[in-house]
């Protein structure tokens, strides 16, 4: 049987390029339940009929919140959506990402074969690869029970991608919207393990992920995500945040503590000493120190189109 009319899937937009944005639809809507659009900036009339066409005989929904709440709020709207059209899984995108064709009934089949092996599946998430074709994240050895469909677990899995269990969700709680943007997958996918279920990546499942506004190019070919101010600001806070939580790992929290300091230092030498990314690290800091969160439009208002 085929599982994609339980899954709502659900696109987080923020003044999204427009036709990447039709682009992402069309490839995720075929057989799914419902789409949802999360419009945290405005959405034209004449885009959203565009996005309609584009979902065919899937049904489009678009969510207006008031003003930009970021990125835990939305998902925390879709998972409320799916819930009330009676969905068992919601399918989490940014729109920077376009999933394989099939991706969504791959990972259904994925879940529903890791919860036949006794697995307490909250996520299984495609594989994330930068539009070169290089995988993101932490590489591991799949799991040897699964020879044919490969699936690696994983302490966390990048929230666009991901196929949610709306059973998982209501037992490990909402995502954090306080965390606004930035580790709000990571410290979930912490928590869901906490609470006896796993995270899955299916490393035979693509999907296409532009992270940041580039690289920044490190000795021994290594490479690390540039960030703009904001994003900067957001993960260190977050990241400081992050240690005062019982389950998180400490082994994470002292991976944090290493590397933070070489971060802070590459983004700043990397950018020259810029005033804003100055401030980033001086307020990121400073908040996550305080335990001060919520949304960074406070330390970076939004610039007037």
């Amino acid at each position: 049987m085929d599982a994609t009319p339980t899954v709502l899937a659900g696109i987080v937009a923020f003044h999204p390029d427009p036709a990447q944005l039709r682009r992402l639809v069309a490839a995720v809507a075929p057989g799914l339940g419902a789409l949802a659009v999360v419009a945290n900036s405005p959405l034209a009339p004449e885009e959203e009929a565009s996005l309609r066409r584009e979902a065919g005989g899937t049904p489009l929904l678009v969510l207006r919140p008031a003003g930009n709440e970021g990125v835990g709020a939305a998902y925390n709207r879709l998972l409320a959506e799916a819930e009330a059209r009676a969905c068992a899984f919601v399918f989490l995108l940014d729109q920077d990402s376009l999933p394989a064709p099939g991706a969504v009934a791959a990972l259904a089949a994925r879940w529903r074969c890791l919860a036949e092996a006794g697995e307490r599946p909250a996520i299984v998430a495609a594989q994330p690869v930068a539009p070169g074709g290089r995988p993101l994240g932490t590489a591991a050895a799949p799991d040897p029970r699964f020879p044919d469909t490969p699936l690696r677990r994983a302490g966390f899995a990048f929230s666009s991608g991901s196929l949610v269990a709306c059973a998982a969700a209501r037992a490990v709680g909402p995502f954090r919207a306080d965390f606004f943007i930035d580790a709000i997958d990571v410290e979930w996918g912490m928590r869901a393990r906490a609470g006896g279920f796993s995270v899955w990546v299916a490393s035979d499942v693509p999907m296409q992920h532009a992270l940041g506004r580039g690289v920044i190019r490190l000795p021994l070919g290594l490479t690390l995500t540039d960030q703009p101010p904001l994003r900067l600001y957001t993960f260190l806070r977050n990241q400081l945040a992050m240690l005062r939580l019982p389950h998180v790992p400490r082994a994470h929290k002292a991976r944090t503590l290493l590397l933070l300091p070489a971060r802070i230092g590459i983004y700043l030498a990397h950018h020259r000493l810029a005033p804003e990314v100055r401030r980033a690290v001086a307020r990121g800091l400073l908040d996550g120190l305080r335990h001060r969160l919520g949304s960074p439009e406070r330390v970076f208002p939004p610039r007037a189109p």
